[in-house]
């Protein structure tokens, strides 16, 4: 596990991330001010839809297929092709239990919603299917170039579609929600050539022993990730359910530039995933990832004090003055999303090592705590309630994941959380070779 592959390709994540960042807040920009508070509220919740479907329904292959195409177990022709069937699959299901959702629960689970909206929205799911089955495999396959070309090419796309149905066209909630499919078709066709590509070809045949593999490991991952997912979001069903979409519309734009700080974690998290599934050597990991999970704590703290600081003028700036309600709820979730910034490093570490199911019990302590919290809060303090209930179960979610991956690689916790003596030096060198490599990038194409 070489640390300056690492950082390079870390780092090309994260920039890719920055400019994925730039065009999605001028797309974010767009929505809700063409859309207002309450329009960015409905368009938030028909498009959670699909996402809490291929969230539910996905079966965690996605993962699996990063563990095991890193690990170079089955060949991957194969693994793409089944990817592929079985996204075809699921993605029927998930659309039949959508209606079945619209039809019969509508009034429950999105009260105020339009049911043209959630079922316009449900076109979503197929495209986000196979978008996730196949574009794993680039990840596990460790190209982290291509993978990035994806990311940049949906945001673009993204933007782009978005301006041309709500600034061309005024098409509205439902033209935001065609924008999105629009894009995904595009994506689709570029993530599939270049997986094609790097599988060596696609073999259709279904192929028994991969599937039941996949599953078993992917089962787990997955319900850690929809635990993960429901930590993330079941604040906004219950902002919604207290308070209506337009309390909704304001809190997604608040959720949305807090987050934007976990770009450093995920970056760092997605390049480590497929690495330490593909290490043999316990004592190269020992040492590796806490130097990733503290480097990325502390960046990320020194990034939320600059945004705290911002927050009013950036969100007045930006979204302009109908959305300044937002700024308290924003700076009581940065202290959260600091904390999980680390645990998501950590999580990775052990799905990684081939134990998804730690992953489990976290996530079960962190959505409890995050459903209890904010039934008390939102009724007494509105959104900012519902941020703060997120802080604490997104701390509980990082002293989970540090708790089990303590336990695991026999690491102490201050190594994980404290800077150790040494880490200045390896950034100025690093520091230094990453100058020097994207110094003769620049060069090489100029």
């Amino acid at each position: 596990m070489s640390s300056g592959k690492f950082v390079r390709e870390t780092a090309v994540t994260f920039t890719s991330g920055v400019l994925s960042l730039l065009i999605g807040v001028g797309t974010s920009i767009i929505l809700a001010r063409v859309l207002g508070p309450e329009g960015k509220g409905i368009y938030t919740l028909a498009t959670l839809l699909p996402s809490l479907i291929v969230t539910f329904g996905n079966l965690g292959i996605g993962p699996a297929t990063v563990y095991y195409v890193a690990r170079g177990d089955l060949r991957r022709p194969e693994i793409l092709g089944n990817n592929v069937l079985l996204s075809l699959g699921l993605s029927g299901v998930g659309v039949l239990a959508g209606l079945i959702v619209v039809l019969f629960f509508r009034e429950i689970v999105f009260p105020g919603v339009l049911p043209g909206y959630l079922l316009l929205a449900l076109v979503l799911v197929p495209v986000e299917f196979f978008f996730l089955y196949v574009n794993y495999v680039l990840l596990g396959a460790q190209r982290i170039k291509e993978f990035n070309y994806v990311r940049i090419a949906q945001s673009a796309l993204f933007l782009g579609f978005i301006a041309l149905a709500l600034l061309g066209l005024g098409a509205g909630v439902n033209g935001a929600i065609l924008a999105g499919l629009s894009t995904w078709l595009v994506v689709d066709a570029l993530v599939f050539r270049l997986a094609k590509k790097v599988a060596g070809g696609i073999d259709l045949k279904p192929n028994a022993y991969y599937i039941k593999r996949a599953l078993t490991y992917g089962l787990q991952a997955h319900l850690a990730n929809i635990l993960g997912f429901l930590n993330y979001r079941v604040d906004m069903f219950l902002v919604n359910w207290f308070l209506g979409p337009a309390a909704v519309g304001l809190y997604a734009v608040g959720v949305g530039v807090g987050e934007k700080l976990w770009m450093i974690s995920q970056a760092a998290s997605t390049v480590l995933f497929p690495r330490v599934a593909a290490e043999n050597e316990e004592e190269r990991r020992k040492e590796f990832t806490p130097l990733v999970a503290r480097t990325v704590l502390w960046i990320t703290a020194l990034s939320a004090l600059a945004l705290a600081l911002l927050s009013c003028w950036i969100v007045l700036l930006l979204y302009s003055k109908a959305f300044l309600p937002v700024v308290g709820a924003l700076q009581a979730l940065l202290i959260g999303i600091v904390a999980l910034s680390a645990g998501r490093v950590l999580s990775n570490d052990i799905a990684g090592r081939g134990f998804p199911r730690l992953n489990i019990y976290t996530g079960v302590a962190a959505v409890a705590t995050n459903v209890v919290l904010n039934l008390l809060w939102i009724p007494r303090y509105g959104i900012a309630g519902a941020a703060w209930a997120s802080t604490v179960s997104y701390t509980v979610s990082f002293l989970g994941a540090l708790f089990f991956y303590c336990r695991l690689s026999g690491n102490r916790w201050t190594a994980v959380v404290f800077p150790q003596r040494g880490d200045w030096a390896l950034y100025w060198k690093t520091g230094k070779a990453l100058c020097q490599w994207a110094w003769i990038k620049v060069r090489t194409v100029l």
